[in-house]
């Protein structure tokens, strides 16, 4: 621990633990597991971002926890699609086809539109994740704290767990009682703190809309979460997994959402988004600190579940929303190239099979992918399919729209990418005429997965590249994940060098989550 954290944070840490076991009681373990597990997962950070980080010195932590070898880092594919909520299902219930095609999407199980930062749609998606899986990583008495799932945690705060507000209320008010113990400032300055971060966000919104020539629109709900999520709920998890830490929690699983946020409104680069890594990182050194403080110490995992990149506004560039470019004006011609690649070798659609008449075509925009849902049926249709009078317009659109770079159907068990007039299932996407941007493995695993993924939409489109760490976004937000991009895929994992698990040459977030699995629950 020599030079990873100051004398002062060590005697801090130590004055700590002192305090918390004179107000809270140790955690009973009847597990009886050798090892504890804390689990910190920055949402959204870029890997060549936190590279940049620790080169020039703006997260010092981290660069001092690699530089002394203690800990070792490793680039890591979780899987497609490139969202926290796919992420979440195969870290914490070890589910490798969970069926989350995004953050928001048409949900046909349940018959309507499902957004995760809606408490009763996360509670609807951890009830069916729940009946999929054996035991989550928490399971026996963990703890976590700002997940989209609990994943059997006995204790924390999730967003599944907020459709039972008063009872997530008292909670908060109890867990406000012992959060002295372990705060480095006072009283007044975490006051201060809160003050100016509030009036700072509100300058910055007032800025940003005047920029977009007076367009405030998602401002007022980015204020709502940077005070309610980053500024006051982010402080209080910060502070509960420090107690649990000093109680002797078993596992312990923590997501710092607040750079994913902003990185969201101001872009992934955005000075607004960088400041949050770099209070992040003083996080992660008061978490390192009271960790190696214990005589039984955590071993310290840090994870990201996807990257970030730019995204340019599709609104911005054509003048018109995604669903009025693919649903209204006229139909161009549909390529012969096409028909033959998706008709697969088929003379004409397979008879027998026209759907009933539905309502209009539900477009979803979820980032730089969007999921365009042609019939709500249960059953997504195939790519033959779209070559019926009825879906063949939005198909032709699709296909002539400049700013689309890959659309992506169902075809026989299996699924084929449109690019650039060309049809390519799994096995040739190495000749598709694809910007360097996009991760040809990425595409290629998507490819597999879909079919897997009923409730995604009947085509899936993704923004062109623009330029470097750049797409085209379909929602009106200026940094975008979930896309194919090779910064999207490249995440990394942290983990102690001489600890019971080696997570590098990860191709998959299931295999993290059976690693810790076999290593911390038996």
């Amino acid at each position: 621990m020599t030079g990873v954290i100051t004398p002062e944070l060590h005697a801090w840490a130590r004055e700590s633990l002192r305090r918390i076991a004179a107000r809270e009681a140790p955690v009973r373990d009847d597990t009886r597991r050798p090892r504890k597990l804390l689990v910190v997962h920055l949402d959204g950070v870029p890997r060549q971002l936190l590279d940049v980080a620790v080169r020039d010195g703006s997260m010092p932590f981290l660069g001092r926890l690699l530089a002394s070898g203690e800990y070792a880092m490793d680039s890591a594919f979780w899987g497609s699609p490139a969202s926290t909520p796919f992420f979440q299902a195969g870290l914490l219930y070890g589910l490798e086809h969970p069926n989350l095609p995004a953050y928001s999407w048409y949900d046909r199980e349940l018959g309507r539109l499902v957004k995760m930062s809606i408490p009763r749609d996360a509670l609807a998606i951890e009830s069916r994740l729940v009946r999929s899986q054996r035991n989550g990583l928490l399971v026996g008495g963990g703890s976590a704290y700002l997940s989209l799932f609990r994943a059997d945690a006995h204790r924390g705060l999730c967003m599944s767990g907020l459709v039972r507000f008063r009872d997530v209320a008292r909670q908060v008010l109890k867990d406000l009682h012992g959060v002295r113990g372990p705060r480095r400032h006072g009283v007044g300055r975490n006051l201060g703190s809160i003050l100016s971060d509030s009036w700072s966000a509100a300058t910055d919104a007032l800025a940003w809309g005047r920029s977009l020539g007076w367009d405030f629109r998602h401002e007022r709900e980015f204020l709502y979460n940077r005070f309610f999520m980053i500024t006051l709920a982010w402080r209080l998890a910060h502070t509960r997994v420090l107690i649990d830490m000093a109680r002797g929690v078993p596992a312990i699983y923590l997501v710092y959402g607040n750079y994913d946020e902003v990185a969201h409104r101001r872009g992934p680069f955005s000075t607004q988004a960088l400041r949050e890594l770099m209070r992040v990182d003083e996080d992660l050194a008061e978490l390192y600190a009271l960790s190696r403080a214990r005589e039984v110490p955590y071993d310290f995992y840090i994870v990201t579940d996807h990257g970030h990149v730019n995204s340019l506004p599709f609104e911005r560039r054509q003048r018109r929303r995604l669903e009025a470019a693919l649903l209204d004006g006229p139909v161009p011609p549909l390529s012969a190239d096409v028909e033959r690649g998706l008709l697969d070798g088929r003379s004409d659609a397979a008879p027998g099979r026209i759907r009933p008449v539905s309502e209009r075509p539900e477009v979803v925009e979820a980032g730089n992918f969007a999921h365009v849902y042609l019939t709500r049926e249960r059953e997504p249709l195939e790519a033959d399919e779209l070559l019926q009078p009825r879906y063949r317009g939005v198909l032709a659109r699709v296909l002539a729209n400049p700013d689309i770079g890959i659309a992506v159907v169902r075809q026989g068990g299996g699924a084929v990418a449109l690019v650039k007039g060309g049809v390519y299932g799994p096995d040739e996407i190495d000749r598709a005429p694809l910007s360097l941007e996009f991760s040809r493995p990425a595409l290629a695993d998507y490819l597999r997965e879909l079919p897997r993924m009923p409730t995604a939409g009947d085509i899936v489109l993704y923004g062109d590249a623009t330029a470097p760490a750049s797409t085209v976004g379909f929602a009106w937000e200026f940094g975008s994940h979930g896309g194919l991009t090779r910064t999207e895929v490249n995440s990394i994992v942290l983990w102690p060098a001489r600890g019971p698990v080696d997570c590098s040459g990860l191709g998959h977030v299931t295999q993290l989550h059976q690693r810790l699995s076999g290593a911390y629950l038996g």
